[in-house]
């Protein structure tokens, strides 16, 4: 009986307006031009919402929930819910329409045309506030902000409407309408997924509420986290064992299908269960907020791998030596990149859930300062790195020369490089300390000087010494691995000392291996000792010098 009284009063509302249901165009923007015209859009779209929930009652579809889904939003454009966190606005300004429509229901009635704003009259210019009669619901004008000029549900009204709703809920409807209490509806709201006969048959203990929500639908959420909860756990341990067989990107990817699977998880959470299920109240609210934290922070999660693991994947192509510059550049970009974004979608997370993005940033930087003053020679040895990186002085795998030392470079990190001396020992040594050396690169060279000095007695002819002198030319000259060029390689007499004459042989060997220059150079030092032996006893003590050169490179 009750549902034919419904549906002849809803019968009786469409035949009452016949032209505004056959414009009524509902992505026509709400108006909020005035007092009266936002009160008036507010009554409005109340009975245009109660009808298409009736409607929704009698046969629930998809198409029919979207439609109801969509009045709702439209009516909170009327309500200023700037100061909730975004996380929350949605479900705090739902309820916050069905509190109004059951409390205007029940407040005396009060002549429109004294609004201000009403169509009938020249207002002149409009009061910035104006409060329902009887009540401190208030609808003021927004003054700054990108809906400056318009006229909203004041926050703090919002915010009282719970207080209000239970104050008056008990007083009788003076209002015409289809419900005697819209909230109630909206607590016991189902998705069209959920008949409701389903929703019949649970026992009355469980369709009582706690935190404005059914208990029955408490249980199914905690229920629906606590699945998810057990496939994370059992999707984590398989991720991480497939990783343990898989390469280096293989193990990224795998530990990457983690927090992708927690964000596949959560959608299918909100849209089969959380949508259908429908939450109301505060314990609504708490599930957002929870549910934004989730998301947020896998997001966050995955970003992180995702950067390191498209940098491995472009280190594994056969171009990039693992231990290259290129490589552990890439890797230090991957480092910032993941910072980066993961603190982005954590910052704006955190805004989403009522903390502030502005005095967040602002904490950060303030922690961030003291943070650098701590780690001063950290933040000193990764520019160093990033100065190593940018200038490339040398690169893994190159025997070098710095400071008093010398050894094989084995990494380049972005803290400090490991060189391997010659002894076998391995020294780490801070990019900033490198940064500010001089260094010499020995593997970079594209020839190696070859450059020796014969003493020889002083009594020596000289006959004897042209002799020699024109045979160690020939001797250069025919030696494929010296590099020819104008005066080089030569041999010359350089001076004569208070106990020697010095013959220097100079030139260059055109090779950068310094293993292969060590052979061919014993091969002509042999080779300039024969001709001096086939020249008679010349030598004098010491016989040979050799170039610093040549001696500062054994390490080699």
């Amino acid at each position: 009986m009750l549902k034919i009284v419904r549906l002849l009063f809803l019968l009786l509302v469409i035949a009452a307006q016949p032209a505004a249901a056959q414009t009524d165009n509902p992505l026509d923007p709400m108006d909020t031009s005035s007092p009266s015209a936002t009160y008036q859009s507010f009554v409005d779209a109340a009975k245009r919402i109660e009808a298409q929930y009736m409607d929704y009652i009698a046969g629930k579809t998809v198409a029919k929930a979207l439609a109801l889904r969509h009045s709702i939003d439209r009516v909170r454009r009327l309500m200023d819910l700037s100061t909730l966190p975004p996380a929350t606005r949605l479900k705090v300004g739902n309820a916050a329409f069905g509190y109004l429509l059951d409390i205007l229901a029940r407040l005396p009635p009060f002549n429109p045309a004294d609004i201000p704003g009403a169509s009938g009259r020249d207002w002149g210019k409009l009061p910035p506030k104006w409060d329902i009669p009887g009540t401190e619901i208030r609808i003021a004008r927004v003054e700054t902000g990108p809906r400056a000029g318009e006229y909203l549900f004041t926050a703090e009204s919002i915010e009282n409407l719970p207080d209000y709703y239970s104050i008056i809920i008990h007083r009788p409807r003076v209002q015409p309408g289809l419900y005697n209490s819209f909230h109630q509806e909206q607590i016991n709201f189902t998705g069209p997924f959920i008949p409701d006969r389903w929703v019949r048959q649970i026992p009355k203990p469980l369709q009582q509420t706690f935190l404005d929500t059914p208990i029955w639908k408490e249980i199914v959420i905690v229920a629906a986290i606590l699945l998810v909860l057990f496939l994370m756990i059992g999707w984590t341990r398989f991720a991480h064992r497939m990783a343990k067989d898989a390469g280096h990107v293989g193990r990224l990817a795998w530990h990457l299908a983690v927090p992708l699977m927690l964000l596949f998880l959560y959608t299918l959470y909100q849209r089969m269960v959380a949508i259908q299920i429908n939450l109301f109240g505060d314990f609504a609210a708490g599930e957002s907020i929870l549910s934004a934290v989730v998301s947020y922070a896998a997001a966050a999660w995955a970003a992180w791998i995702a950067c390191f693991l498209v940098v491995e994947a472009v280190i594994a192509s056969p171009s990039i030596p693992d231990n290259s510059y290129d490589a552990h550049l890439l890797r230090l970009a991957a480092r910032l990149a993941a910072v980066l974004s993961s603190g982005t979608i954590l910052i704006y997370g955190a805004n989403d859930i009522g903390i502030p993005a502005l005095g967040l940033v602002a904490g950060l930087g303030v922690g961030g300062f003291a943070l650098a003053l701590a780690s001063q020679s950290t933040i000193e040895n990764l520019f160093g790195g990033l100065s190593i990186f940018a200038d490339r002085p040398f690169r893994v795998g190159d025997f070098i020369h710095y400071g008093g030392g010398s050894g094989s470079v084995e990494t380049i990190g972005p803290r400090s490089s490991r060189i391997r001396a010659p002894d076998g020992s391995l020294i780490t040594v801070p990019n900033s300390d490198l940064a500010k050396m001089h260094i010499t690169n020995s593997s970079m060279r594209n020839k190696c000087l070859f450059l020796h000095t014969l003493n020889l007695r002083c009594d020596v002819s000289p006959d004897i010494i042209r002799t020699l002198l024109h045979d160690l030319q020939a001797l250069v000259d025919g030696e494929d691995a010296l590099e020819k060029s104008p005066g080089m390689p030569r041999v010359t007499l350089t001076a004569i000392g208070p106990l020697a004459l010095q013959v220097e042989i100079r030139g260059y060997v055109l090779m950068s291996d310094y293993g292969a220059f060590l052979k061919i150079q014993q091969a002509l030092i042999l080779a300039i000792l024969e001709r001096v032996e086939a020249a008679g006893d010349i030598l004098a003590v010491p016989a040979l010098q050799l170039s610093s050169e040549a001696a500062g490179r054994k390490a080699g």
